[in-house]
């Protein structure tokens, strides 16, 4: 931090990063504010004395008035060193804002959390509470992403013309609708800032264009929070509401791309840093029959996911329940099935697993009850109606917390397991209790870690539907999540590049999906009478639309991040299946590497929808000493593509390895002619895959 004095009255305090912009704030009278973040100027020109409701750091509406840097007086500053903070109060003293700032100078990612307190004697009711963030008067552009059952994290760049852009959750899935996090850019200079909010519930993110003067372009002004569509969040005396944090960044040369390695590098060193450094390699049983669960097949499917080299084996929906109806309507009731399934004896297929010394893993969604499950009829009163023909628990409630965490401790106990798949396949719709879900929550947080605390070796898989709540904070209280429910090689490497531009790749999940279709499929210009065996994948979340797929790309693409598999392996060519096997043995050998690593995209982020061009990551070690660069030709009629590596160091050597080509020979290359000229990488086919290893060697002397 540079501190300046430009006179008695205003002091300016500017906070460098290495290879980026600064951020400038200035202190005048009793005033604070931006001057300029990561380039971008705020307020008018630099100065807090634009439009009323374009000023500001904060913006709070409570049952007592609405208070922003209008009418809230500053009452202490702090700057000291990478960290700040403020503490304004209302004229009355009974409100208090405090707002901590915490730069990290080697990612340039900055953290800010606010909190309001009642200092008052009676109590205050908070309507809406949001950071507030004035870009000055010009042209501005917004990315932000939907969110979308199996077309998650797709982004569109749009103009910040007139009006307003919000973006906002649905129903208490925080990656439904939208994704907590927004880029603005000014149009003129390309310079940037992407914000991710960390939600805690319903959340919200505002970008508004605000008339200046005259015929001045308008501020664009940022807010984000709490969602305050129904929010009434009573604060009685001496107690305090702590806003969701966020976490912006620049945006280099407006690139979302270039941006996504520094702020994992963040996630990595700050939010995950306690998390499991490796994981399983795993079997689900979904995309064999669904639902449908017959223990000689799963015991065919346990015989061959041994032989190439699976870890766990989880059981997925369909095993418990003992009324009637489907997997989707038996939810809530966690007793075994006795007509069906395993009736009755799953503890003992999960011994039958143990003893070919594999992990046994099951899958549950506590979070939803059918209205025919036992402890609804017998405690009513611990759930609320959704709306749809489904409840979920009051986890205000002590006891409905404790049974909550009571129950998922006896399957874990009950079946001794390895592995369990939470799952969140609904929606919560409104909050009674006008919090917007941050309640609930906190208490399905706290659940969540005392669960992981309570059982360290456990692996806790976080799924909603796929990605539906796929964000920073939800992905933090669980060991791994779910990318999306399609399996579909082509639209998980689709949606696995808009993940990149907000969460650390290692730490979600992907499945190499296949089953045989038989030698019905010939190629062109073969008979059927002498074609080989067909692959097939899911063309989406299910088998009705399944498209040909090779083994080899299929488990390429589930390679970046932590591995699993699925489908009928029991029907699957032998060739395949080693295939497979040499996969599950190379990411077995990278496993701790790829979870921890950050990830260069060396391509565009393109729409799901988009099949053609080339894709390619380059996941590099926190400390720059070894790369994988996966890269994946699609439909595109090039057959070799150069790419340029980052980040390398260019007076070492580096080993260059054609992981997935054994029979072409290892190269020796420096950093600085991978960076300035690139690799080339030939794929004859269509939809195929090179992986390749980079590790640094030496330096030389030039």
């Amino acid at each position: 931090m540079d501190k300046e004095f430009e006179n008695n009255r205003t002091e300016k305090f500017s906070f460098p990063i290495p290879g980026g912009k600064s951020t400038i704030f200035v202190k005048h009278d009793n005033r604070v504010y931006i001057q300029n973040l990561f380039g971008l100027t705020c307020g008018l020109a630099g100065n807090d004395t634009g439009a009323p409701r374009a000023r500001g750091l904060v913006y709070l509406r409570t049952d007592t008035g609405i208070f922003d840097s209008n009418n809230l007086s500053l009452v202490n500053t702090a700057f000291d060193g990478n960290s700040i903070s403020f503490v304004w109060e209302t004229n009355d003293g009974k409100l208090k804002l405090e707002s901590m700032w915490n730069l990290c100078t080697d990612t340039g990612v900055w953290s800010r959390k606010d909190r309001v307190i009642n200092g008052g004697d009676k109590s205050v009711t908070v309507f809406s509470y949001m950071y507030r963030f004035v870009f000055s008067p010009g042209c501005y552009e917004i990315y932000s992403q939907r969110g979308i059952w199996c077309n998650e994290n797709q982004g569109i760049w749009q103009k910040l013309h007139h009006g307003s852009i919000e973006l906002s959750c649905e129903g208490g899935r925080t990656c439904q609708g939208s994704n907590p996090y927004l880029c603005i850019k000014n149009e003129g200079s390309n310079e940037g800032v992407a914000f991710h909010l960390l939600p805690i519930g319903n959340w919200v993110i505002r970008t508004s264009a605000h008339t200046a003067s005259g015929d001045s372009l308008p501020y664009a002004v940022v807010e984000m929070g709490q969602s305050d569509k129904s929010l009434r969040m009573e604060l009685t005396p001496g107690n305090s509401f702590e806003l969701p944090e966020i976490l912006f960044h620049q945006l280099p040369g407006g690139n979302i791309e270039a941006a996504a390695p520094d702020f994992q590098r963040y996630l990595l060193t700050n939010k995950f840093k306690d998390s499991k450094k490796t994981a399983p390699v795993v079997y689900n049983t979904w995309f064999d029959d669904f639902e449908f669960l017959d223990v000689d097949r799963l015991r065919k499917q346990l015989k061959i996911a041994k032989s190439i080299g699976c870890e766990v084996f989880t059981v997925d929906a369909g095993w418990y329940g003992a009324g009637e109806g489907d997997w989707f309507a038996q939810a809530g009731d966690w007793r075994e099935k006795q007509n069906a399934a395993f009736r009755g004896k799953m503890a003992e297929f999960a011994e039958e697993v143990r003893a070919e010394d594999k992990g046994f893993g099951l899958w549950m969604e506590p979070e939803r009850f059918g209205p025919q499950a036992p402890v609804v009829k017998e405690h009513p009163e611990w759930f609320i109606y959704n709306g749809s023909g489904f409840f979920y628990p009051d986890l205000e409630k002590a006891e409905v917390y404790d049974y909550m965490f009571n129950e998922i401790s006896r399957l874990v106990d009950t079946y001794k397991l390895a592995w369990i798949k939470i799952d969140f396949n609904f929606e919560l719709a409104i909050d009674p209790t006008d919090k917007e879900f941050y309640s609930y929550y906190k208490s399905w947080y706290n659940l969540l870690d005392a669960i992981r605390s309570k059982y360290p070796d456990l692996f806790v898989e976080g799924c909603a539907s796929g990605g539906m709540r796929l964000d920073i904070n939800t992905l933090k209280h669980n060991d791994a999540h779910f990318l999306s429910d399609t399996v579909n090689p082509i639209d998980t490497l689709r949606i696995y590049q808009g993940a990149m531009l907000r969460l650390p790749g290692g730490r979600l999940e992907k499945w190499a999906v296949l089953r045989s279709a038989g030698n019905g499929i010939p190629d062109y210009g073969t008979s059927v009478s002498t074609a080989p065996a067909s692959l097939v994948t899911p063309g989406g979340a299910t088998w009705e639309s399944s498209v040909t797929v090779d083994a080899d790309f299929s488990a390429a693409v589930a390679l970046t991040c932590i591995f699993g598999v699925s489908g009928d392996l029991s029907s699957l060519p032998q060739k395949d299946l080693d295939c497979l096997s040499r996969y599950i043995s190379f990411f077995k050998e990278w496993r701790e590497f790829i979870i921890s690593s950050v990830c260069h995209m060396l391509t565009p982020v393109r729409p799901k929808e988009d099949r053609s061009g080339w894709v390619a990551f380059q996941l590099q070690d926190m400390q720059k000493t070894a790369s994988l660069l996966f890269a994946y030709r699609l439909n595109d009629v090039e057959d070799r593509k150069k790419f340029r590596l980052r980040q390398l160091e260019p007076e070492c050597t580096y080993e260059i390895r054609f992981e997935n080509n054994p029979g072409k020979e290892s190269l020796i290359v420096s950093g600085e002619q991978l960076m300035n000229e690139g690799i080339w990488v030939d794929l004859p086919k269509r939809n195929s895959a090179a992986v390749i290893s980079i590790n640094r060697l030496s330096k030389f002397s030039k």
